[in-house]
């Protein structure tokens, strides 16, 4: 029994049920319907054949082995001979150009520190200043111990971050009434003036914090008793500032705004900008506030 003709695929039909004829251009039936692809066992026993030689070859004593003694050695060489020819690309390059013995990276370099101040040095009487401070508030922070530390050493430049923390110290501890004469002792410094002083606004915010209905009126008697022109400007300022506030207008009745409002202007001719400003606000405030309306 004679077999399809050569060139045509048993049982292949085509469209409107025509055989199909692989053979054209050359193309083996054979070769078309089976690809030469090894099957996936044979390749896989020939490379587990290849991975074992592989082992056999690399299990010698004289294979340098990248964890092995001669493996490290070579590395080690390799090392070396890439240290030698960095050193000798370097002694072989060219001088740097003319700018003052240095390349311009380094001239870069030279420049920036030139422009950038650094970290300034440490100043030895800041550090000891602030030892002192820290030492009275180690020792208890008594008020008139840090009013007398602020007070004396006053317009000392070195002395800032000092009176700072002594501040800090002072307007948190103790009672109220302890607290305010503290502060006012503080604020006497009678060779420095007010704008001059760092800590002047600190003085007068703390001043002002420590004001209340129960002592506000005996802080209006001494500002205008006060002979010191910077205490008395620090009595001022603060009890502007604390009337101005929603707890002075919530603690001052209508009366006492009345009376505070004319003793600040018995002293507003001789009081600075800063201070005319808030005693302004105190002014404008009462006379917009339903219950303080003069």
């Amino acid at each position: 029994m004679e077999g399809p003709p050569a060139g045509r695929e048993s049982g292949a039909e085509g469209k409107h049920g025509l055989p199909v004829d692989h053979s054209r251009n050359g193309v083996n039936a054979q070769a078309y319907r089976r690809p030469n692809v090894t099957p996936f066992r044979e390749r896989s026993t020939r490379m587990h054949a290849v991975s074992r030689r592989a082992v056999s070859l690399d299990a010698g004593p004289g294979t340098p082995r990248a964890g092995g003694p001669l493996g490290r050695a070579l590395l080690a060489l390799l090392a070396l001979a890439l240290a030698a020819c960095r050193g000798k690309a370097i002694a072989e390059a060219p001088p740097p150009a003319a700018t003052g013995g240095a390349g311009p990276g380094l001239a870069r370099v030279d420049a920036a520190r030139e422009v950038s101040p650094g970290i300034p040095p440490v100043d030895p009487r800041q550090q000891a200043r602030i030892a002192e401070a820290q030492h009275i508030i180690a020792d208890g922070a008594a008020p008139d111990r840090l009013a007398r530390f602020i007070s004396d050493c006053a317009g000392e430049r070195a002395c800032d971050v000092a009176r700072r923390m002594a501040l800090g110290a002072l307007r948190t501890g103790g009672d109220r009434a302890g607290r305010l004469a503290a502060l006012i002792e503080a604020g006497r410094a009678p060779a420095v003036r007010p704008e001059d002083d760092p800590l002047w606004p600190d003085l007068v915010q703390s001043l002002s914090e420590t004001w209340a209905a129960a002592n506000s009126a005996a802080g209006r008697r001494r500002m205008l008793h006060e002979r010191d022109p910077r205490t008395r400007l620090l009595l001022a300022w603060s009890l502007a500032v604390y009337a101005a506030s929603n707890r002075g207008l919530s603690d001052l009745t209508i009366p006492q705004r009345r009376v505070l409002r004319a003793e600040f202007m018995r002293l507003y001719p001789t009081l600075p900008a800063p201070a005319r400003a808030q005693v302004d606000a105190f002014v404008a405030r009462i006379d917009v506030n339903a219950r303080g309306t003069l």
